[in-house]
């Protein structure tokens, strides 16, 4: 039997399953995420009188959720971890959560925070230790953030990422990948729909969203349906800003661009350059027109135009390399993302609503 071992991005803490992470046998928990299982769940005084050595689990009982607490040191300042101590606790896990009737468990990367253990040499512990039972392992990477915010959409967001956001701790960045994160090349609003759906609710604190691109380049392809793919769009929108809504915790809020006049839909030499304006016009109007505290949506058009004209030096003009180059005029380049960060500094501050 496979281990059922699944790998996403969010919030561990957000999850509604069983948690496990791992700590010292002092108990300290005062850096990196432990200082959040301390904080949340406490009972630090049942946990020490388990006496759990290295290599040993201490479990809790957090209302009906199990909580449990891998031993993979002696000290809080221990750095050099034993791989054979972190499959000795993943195995004791393992068979606690058998025994337990545990079916579904949750952990960050075990050991590659502050301990400084590569992700490449846990993944394979975890899939050894647990190959034989049918408890499910989700592992939490928190998402890929920019200026504090969780990016989520289009490539735009991937670009931003990859070139100022903070990345996770071994993320590839070469071959440029298609996706980080939340965010994914080619997603359109529909498909930042299905993504988000995958993710507990309150699970997302600030989050930054760059979307609309490919669903007005579909809509500039289209020879027919426009008009209700234009109400669909509408529809679309406002199902997003309530999805966002209940994803984000109570005290964050998204903010969403709108999309850039892009060179290759609106420059005067672009094919059906009329009509493209009205698309792309018809999607921020509509994006625009549901703009709240907590969907606060930022019309960026405003910062790419010049004289009525789009300024396609903040643009890519090619994308790929060698023999795949080919035209581009959609993406921001460095200098469009410098436009991008400078419209950010005009959103508002966020005040969380009160309950009185």
């Amino acid at each position: 039997m496979a281990a059922r071992i699944v790998e996403l991005w969010g919030d561990v803490f957000a999850m509604p399953t069983a948690l496990a992470h791992a700590v010292s046998a002092d108990l300290h928990m005062g850096a990196g995420i432990a200082v959040g299982f301390k904080e949340y769940f406490g009972k630090v005084d049942e946990l020490k009188q388990q006496d759990k050595k290295v290599g040993d689990v201490a479990y809790i009982k957090h209302n009906s959720t199990y909580i449990f607490y891998l031993i993979t040191k002696e000290r809080y300042s221990d750095k050099n971890i034993s791989p054979d101590d972190v499959l000795s606790c993943l195995v004791h896990l393992s068979s606690l959560c058998v025994s337990l009737g545990v079916e579904e468990i949750s952990m960050p990367r075990l050991g590659c925070g502050l301990d400084l253990l590569k992700y490449s040499d846990v993944l394979p512990l975890i899939h050894a230790a647990f190959f034989d039972v049918s408890v499910r392992v989700n592992i939490i990477t928190p998402p890929p953030t920019f200026n504090g915010m969780a990016v989520l959409g289009d490539s735009q967001g991937v670009r931003l990422l990859l070139n100022r956001g903070k990345l996770p701790s071994g993320f590839q960045t070469k071959p440029f990948p298609r996706s980080a994160g939340f965010a994914v090349s080619g997603i359109t609003t529909d498909e930042l729909l299905q993504t988000l759906d995958k993710i507990p609710n309150n699970s997302l604190g600030d989050a930054l969203v760059f979307i609309g691109t490919n669903d007005v380049m579909a809509l500039a392809a289209m020879e027919s349906g426009q008009h209700v793919a234009k109400r669909k769009i509408r529809q679309t929108l406002s199902i997003l800003r309530t999805v966002l809504s209940k994803k984000c915790k109570g005290y964050a809020r998204a903010v969403i661009t709108t999309v850039p006049p892009l060179p290759k839909l609106l420059a005067p030499n672009a094919e059906n350059a009329d009509l493209n304006r009205h698309l792309w016009s018809t999607f921020n109007k509509a994006l625009l027109e549901l703009s709240t505290p907590r969907f606060f949506v930022l019309d960026v058009e405003p910062y790419f135009m010049k004289d009525g004209l789009v300024q396609e030096e903040l643009f890519e003009s090619f994308m790929g390399q060698d023999a795949k180059r080919r035209p581009d005029r959609m993406h921001l380049n460095p200098k469009g993302m410098d436009v991008i960060e400078e419209a950010l500094k005009t959103v508002p501050p966020f005040q969380p609503p009160t309950n009185n």
